[in-house]
């Protein structure tokens, strides 16, 4: 690695050690302070303040001039702690609903316009869809992309089709258009389904987790061998999945008008 690919590296490093000092310390922190105790030279500690105040990572006093931990980290651990509660209240769910359905559940969330697998729950039996935790799943042609991506603006939605569309199957849908009115579907029934269009044979159901703000933050649903998605089988899964995600989102606060 040459020296301008590392001097990013180092400076995300340089950051995270004034966070943490800011961390520790007990009061705010002087430019001078900062920098004696990092060792380096106040030009370099000022800098990379600068930089970190600007998207909120540090403020700065008006009055005294000295640093402490931003508002922004708040929102970011705010993030964080609601990511683990839900892995926490959704545990036993997605294990009720392998039960009742002999099928794989999965609980997951958008990221950069893929479907994050946050995690997930499987059956005892041999033949089932195995789901990995931290996984990237196309969101276009999934029952749990469609979802998260229901109630996105027109233009994100355009945008991260455009950018991942491709035929997985031949049951994939590859015009916006059908995109568009399928998730005009989504909307009206709170549920999404996925029907050999990114593997072939696999179908699935989600529903949408929605936070106290009413928002989608999550989506959770089943996927496996289904014989087809008109099936009484089937028909019983969809009823679980919205019962559970209906119940999650309670749990996170979630009330309807």
């Amino acid at each position: 690695m040459n020296e301008r690919e590392s001097n990013p590296v180092r400076s995300i490093q340089k950051a995270a050690a004034i966070l943490d000092l800011l961390a520790e310390s007990k009061q705010p922190l002087s430019l001078t302070e900062i920098a004696e105790q990092t060792g380096w030279a106040k030009s370099t500690a000022y800098g990379l303040l600068c930089s970190m105040r600007s998207v909120g990572f540090v403020e700065q006093s008006a009055e005294t001039g000295r640093y402490t931990l931003g508002v922004r980290l708040f929102e970011y651990g705010s993030a964080v702690q609601s990511t683990r509660n839900i892995l926490t209240l959704s545990r036993e769910p997605m294990h009720a609903l392998v039960e009742a359905s002999g099928e794989s559940a999965v609980l997951s969330m958008l990221d950069r316009g893929e479907v994050l697998i946050l995690g997930h729950a499987e059956p005892d039996s041999s033949f089932h869809i195995v789901s990995e935790t931290g996984r990237h799943l196309p969101s276009f042609c999934t029952a749990q992309g469609k979802i998260l991506l229901s109630e996105q603006p027109v233009s994100s939605v355009r945008r991260i089709f455009e950018a991942h569309v491709q035929a997985f199957t031949p049951h994939t849908a590859t015009s916006y258009e059908q995109l568009a009115t399928e998730l005009a579907s989504v909307r009206e029934t709170g549920f999404a389904i996925e029907n050999g269009e990114f593997r072939v044979g696999i179908r699935g159901v989600a529903a949408p987790i929605r936070d106290h703000h009413g928002e989608i933050r999550y989506a959770i649903g089943l996927i496996g061998m289904f014989r087809r998605v008109d099936s009484d089988e089937f028909r019983a899964a969809t009823a679980h999945v919205k019962e559970t995600a209906e119940t999650l989102s309670a749990m996170l606060g979630y009330r309807k008008n």
